[in-house]
């Protein structure tokens, strides 16, 4: 499989960071040099990248749409969230948000890091539209519109079906200790919809896998 890079953009066009000129030089692949890159906004081009990285002839090669899926997860270690934006960036979503929530470990990721972890799956995982890392925010500023159907995971079963077909979905995943049962009716008052996993308790990072891949299913492969 052909390596794809990450482009920046300034005024005279893109260009490739020191850093990406770094892998180039690891894989042996010598400037200037034709290669494919993406920038993050939906399309995959080939261009010829000069000696300092700058890129011309610039051919759009593929595309990618956005898959009206947004995840929000409970903090957790840096590890847990490392691997939640590794595998859902892979797997597809538009933007992830950290969630300020009663049983919540108190850890962060700066968004730069954040970002890093995100380019270099999303290369990895051929995906064009690179997913946006929001500032945290606490449970009660969640404010679903009209459009958004709210899922999260829930402590005890609900046998409601979910039509995801052609909706913008946002998924609410509490942190390793779960969320409270208040936090549960304050969710559901704000309309979101209960889910639940009758395989025992999983971590943060695994149901946030796991219900993605879901939803990925219901919602079919035409829709994304």
């Amino acid at each position: 499989m052909e390596h794809i890079f990450w482009a920046e953009k300034d005024r005279d066009g893109f260009f490739l960071s020191k850093e990406e000129i770094g892998h180039l030089f690891v894989l042996r692949i010598p400037l200037p040099t034709e290669i494919l890159f993406t920038c993050g906004v939906g399309f995959l081009y080939l261009s010829l990248a000069d000696i300092k990285g700058r890129l011309n002839n610039i051919i759009k090669k593929e595309t990618s749409i956005k898959t009206n899926i947004d995840i929000m997860f409970g903090l957790c270690s840096k590890n847990r969230i490392k691997y939640i934006l590794e595998k859902c960036t892979e797997l597809g979503v538009d933007s992830f948000t950290p969630l300020i929530t009663e049983r919540s470990e108190r850890h962060s990721l700066d968004s730069d890091r954040a970002k890093k972890i995100i380019i270099s799956a999303l290369k990895q995982s051929r995906r064009y539209n690179i997913p946006e890392y929001r500032e945290q925010m606490n449970l009660d500023s969640i404010s679903p519109d009209n459009e958004t159907i709210l899922i999260f995971g829930a402590i005890t079963d609900n046998p409601r079906k979910i039509n995801v077909k052609g909706k913008r979905i946002s998924l609410i995943i509490g942190p390793p200790l779960g969320l409270t049962e208040n936090e549960e009716k304050v969710l559901e008052s704000k309309g979101a919809i209960p889910f639940h996993f009758d395989t025992g308790i999983l971590r943060t990072e695994t149901f946030a896998v796991s219900l993605l891949s879901i939803i990925h299913y219901l919602k079919g492969a035409n829709d994304e």
